[in-house]
């Protein structure tokens, strides 16, 4: 499959990967807002990329989605597996979270983000909006995300007019930052690495310190 940025169905996938992606004023979620704004994309192709499902609504075994991979640097790879109801992530055979019903994500700081894309130089690269649902971000970051968010949306297919370009932007930005501002911060753990207080994150301070270690070094890695 072709997955990049001018895959306008690719482009709605993307964008509907964040789970807690919503906007308290109007009392709407970011899904709930795509499906009433916009075409979303077809039966075929959707099961053309995350494969198809049993009349129970279940995975057939063996698994029949696609996976994208992208090699971060010469010693990480991403991979993301495209499932019917999330989307999986791996730095090569670690586990980093999904965004299904039992997501699991929160995973890394706004700035290892960008160190992560900075060597990125795939033209229409979805590497940034791949892994933005990963992300933790802060107040004092805010101005900077809202306006890379808008940047990285003017580069999809999507051609979003102002407002929407605008709402949608607000909508991933709440999705990294947390109305309560504890929840926005990592601690340093001595000997580990940082490690955050929120729930579903291979990073949640009371995992085991070697699971902590394993996910920090290879973080680390994928950021250098």
């Amino acid at each position: 499959m072709k997955l990049n940025l001018s895959n306008q169905d690719f482009c709605l996938y993307l964008i509907s990967q964040f789970p807690f992606a919503a906007d308290d004023e109007k009392e709407i979620m970011l899904t709930d807002y795509l499906m009433e704004h916009f075409e979303m994309p077809a039966k075929d192709w959707l099961e053309e990329l995350t494969g198809q499902t049993e009349e129970d609504g279940g995975e057939p075994d063996p698994w029949t989605g696609y996976t994208y991979i992208h090699e971060v640097n010469d010693k990480v790879t991403l991979f993301a597996e495209f499932h019917s109801f999330n989307t999986v992530y791996f730095f090569n055979d670690i586990y980093l979270g999904n965004t299904g019903g039992h997501f699991h994500l929160s995973l890394l700081t706004w700035t290892e983000l960008k160190e992560i894309i900075a060597n990125d130089k795939t033209e229409g690269s979805p590497l940034f909006l791949l892994l933005l649902p990963l992300v933790i971000g802060n107040e004092s970051e805010k101005p900077e995300i809202e306006s890379k968010i808008l940047e990285a949306l003017q580069q999809t297919a999507l051609h979003l007019n102002e407002v929407h370009l605008e709402q949608i932007t607000k909508f991933l930005t709440s999705h990294l930052i947390f109305g309560e501002s504890e929840k926005n911060r990592f601690t340093p753990k001595e000997h580990i690495g940082l490690t955050t207080t929120r729930n579903h994150s291979e990073r949640n301070e009371q995992h085991r310190d070697e699971e902590l270690q394993q996910i920090n070094e290879i973080i680390s890695l994928a950021s250098t």
